[in-house]
């Protein structure tokens, strides 16, 4: 098959969350087809001109063609204002709105002459109206979250009147969207059942496919000694919001509660963009925040427990799937593992409050049994479900799917 593929981020490095997701799909996808890709650069990943070339490089290597364009919202400080006024004041979400770019539909619609695509893969329901130019073509639409839940969990966790106002409607209107874009595209793609439930809950009839999250187990090897018993660690990107309110969940109320038990303890936050709350907390020396790293092994190899308190979230955690195939034991919220077909007490430990996750991580402290245990069926359930190799073949069903129904994806309004 020919497939064009539109991103939203250029999914390269593959350093965590999305664009790990994406880059292993993207290149499964490109071993087995004729892959053209187009995007959009998010300036916050790859702010320098050397970065984005060495990416567009490493991304050559396995595509047909590789376009990236910049972000138009992020080109002038009065491209963001409009940008933030016309998502506060029009009827567009913002996801929308950010990502509008006359560049890309000049693309696709250039592609379209050129090529015969057999389908097309969208990456992300803000650029769905995008795709206006490609009509006639079977369209498969991603789904990294329900992003209308997921900013309505936001919206429940904000004590700030206006802005949880701001966010509630943010939410209707891209569940709006995602109802007309998930029946007109051919067939949508979500990581979890439970993702695919709440889909089912806002367009009924739409075809869905489960590809979920996966991890490289080739890659990620239990090798790393454990450097202390009571060494924690947490990994993400720390400023997308359902991490950074883990973060302050974890040292405003948990963190204190632990040292108070035991001084003695060690936490490692790990990833980009780390919030004010965790460099502050890094003035104690038993506080490591290591800002972006190109390679996560170490640190949570080194470390005895993986602790993810998520508390709002969508998809499933690309990073707990790292710390299990690292054999890692993991404590943490059923909505940070949801989707990931887990079992609670087999595969990790549960915790909701932070009298749970104090008494979970002292549970595995005192016994070096269940930490064995928890690392090794752990590791056993991503290597048996969970590995890339396995986790494509679900794409490749969505992308076969999709040509069979062939449906004409057209430009949608968010009414």
């Amino acid at each position: 098959m020919k497939l064009l593929w539109l991103n939203h981020f250029v999914p390269y490095p593959p350093a965590g969350g999305a664009l790990q997701r994406t880059y292993h799909l993207l290149r499964s996808t490109a071993s087995r087809h004729e892959v053209h890709l187009v995007a959009l650069n998010q300036r916050r990943l790859l702010p320098e001109p050397d970065g984005l070339a060495s990416a567009v490089r490493a991304l050559s290597a396995f595509c047909a063609s590789v376009q990236v364009f910049p972000l138009k919202s992020e080109q002038a400080a009065v491209n963001r204002i409009a940008t933030l006024a016309s998502a506060v004041l029009g009827r567009d979400p913002f996801d929308v709105v950010w990502l509008r770019s006359d560049a890309i539909r000049a693309a696709l619609e250039e592609l379209r002459a050129r090529h015969a695509f057999d389908v097309v893969h969208v990456d992300t329901i803000g650029l769905w109206p995008e795709v206006a130019a490609l009509s006639g073509l079977p369209v498969v639409l991603n789904h990294h979250n329900i992003e209308s839940e997921l900013v309505a969990r936001r919206a429940m966790l904000d004590d700030r009147r206006l802005r949880s106002t701001l966010v509630r409607r943010e939410s209707r209107k891209l569940r709006r969207l995602e109802r007309v874009a998930a029946l007109q595209a051919a067939t949508n793609v979500v990581v979890s059942q439970l993702d695919r439930e709440r889909l089912v809950a806002i367009a009924p009839a739409a075809s869905i496919h489960i590809v979920p999250n996966g991890v490289d187990t080739s890659y990620f090897q239990p090798a790393v000694p454990t450097t202390s018993d009571r060494s924690l660690v947490f990994a993400g990107t720390l400023s997308w919001f359902p991490n950074r309110d883990a973060i302050d969940f974890l040292l405003r109320d948990i963190w204190p509660a632990l040292l108070a038990k035991q001084p003695n303890r060690q936490l490692t936050l790990v990833g980009r963009d780390p919030p004010s709350s965790a460099l502050s907390s890094a003035i104690d020396p038993r506080v490591i925040v290591t800002g972006f790293v190109s390679d996560v092994r170490p640190h949570i190899g080194s470390a005895a427990v993986y602790v993810c308190p998520l508390r709002v979230g969508g998809g499933t955690r690309l990073k707990i799937l790292d710390a299990l195939a690292l054999g890692k034991p993991v404590v943490a919220t059923a909505i940070a593992v949801e989707g990931l077909g887990l079992v609670e007490g087999v595969h990790y430990l549960g915790a909701e409050t932070a009298a749970d996750f104090v008494g979970q991580v002292e549970r595995l402290e005192s016994d070096a049994g269940l930490r064995e245990s928890l690392g090794r069926l752990g590791r056993q359930h991503v290597v048996e479900h969970c590995d890339w190799n396995v986790v494509c073949d679900s794409l490749e069903s969505a992308f076969r799917d999709a040509t069979s129904r062939a449906r004409s994806p057209h430009a949608v309004a968010t009414t």
